[in-house]
């Protein structure tokens, strides 16, 4: 007597609905915290390449208004923009009045007044007129009641700069500048050297070492610190020195945008290989449970 074989009603059995259910759930939550990952670990250097596009901008656009610009120019217009104010703290969080030179962001964009670049911290950035949040945040600031950036004997000015904001560089790096190490302000198609004379950790109430001294050109380079504390000032003073034509604008090499792919590829091969391990894994262990003797 022949078997008829049981004709297959094409439903998989329950546990293996189950097991392809869960295996398409694991997929999907795979896929999540892939994207997750990518997402929260790209996003400080996709912003700080937006930062870094909003500077090379403004850079650029400072270098072409300054073609035809004198010295002179320049000093008329920052003395006819400026009010009678005297140096303050730039990083307090006492409400300041708002001053004539003081940029309003919210009524004309932010205005390039010089370049500063750091050869040891492989920065160029763009000098802003005033220190509100917003010039800060995109760049350096002159502080309001310092001098001009032109320079000259008598004249002490004050730039400020944010450290370890959203992970801009900004000044985050200016404690590595130590005595010796030089600095340069381009204004006006004209690039001034400064060499560091001195550094000097200060209350913000402390107000002394940015004063203007008879017969001296000086610069001073404030940031906040300790990072994140932002208990004091750290002052770094520059005096003026000869300039030795050389590369002005400088770059860290791998930029923002560049951090943000490499880590982005990383993570996704990182979960790709995860992935094949677990399938290799659970394949075998299904092989292993099939052959295992009833």
């Amino acid at each position: 007597m022949r078997l008829r074989k049981r004709r297959s009603t094409g439903r998989l059995a329950p546990s293996k609905r189950k097991r392809r259910k869960n295996s398409h759930l694991a997929y999907i939550l795979w896929t999540v915290i892939c994207l997750v990952t990518i997402i929260t670990s790209t996003y400080p250097f996709i912003s700080d390449y937006q930062l870094e596009r909003k500077q090379a901008q403004a850079i650029a656009k400072y270098d072409r208004s300054q073609k035809y610009r004198t010295t002179k120019d320049y000093l008329a217009a920052f003395y006819r923009k400026s009010s009678r104010q005297v140096v303050s703290d730039p990083f307090s969080k006492q409400p300041k009045k708002k001053a004539s030179n003081q940029v309003d962001v919210a009524q004309s964009e932010l205005e390039t007044i010089g370049l500063i670049s750091i050869p040891k911290l492989k920065e160029t950035l763009p000098i802003y007129n005033g220190t509100s949040a917003t010039a800060l945040d995109n760049g350096i600031g002159l502080l309001e009641g310092s001098s001009d950036l032109a320079g000259g004997k008598g004249k002490h000015a004050v730039l400020t700069g944010h450290r370890g904001l959203s992970l801009h560089r900004l000044f985050t790096d200016l404690p590595k500048l130590k005595k010796g190490d030089k600095f340069f302000l381009k204004v006006n198609g004209q690039v001034h050297a400064y060499q560091v004379d001195q550094i000097k950790t200060v209350l913000p109430t402390n107000l002394r070492y940015l004063q203007k001294v008879v017969g001296r050109d000086y610069v001073t380079l404030v940031t906040c610190t300790p990072l994140f504390t932002n208990t004091h000032r750290l002052l770094v003073r520059g005096h003026r020195i000869n300039y030795h034509p050389q590369n002005f604008y400088q770059h860290a090499g791998l930029t923002s945008l560049g951090k943000a792919v490499i880590i982005a590829l990383s993570v996704i091969l990182g979960v790709i290989a995860i992935n094949i391990s677990g399938h290799l894994y659970y394949k075998k262990k299904g092989r292993n449970r099939r052959l295992r003797p009833r």
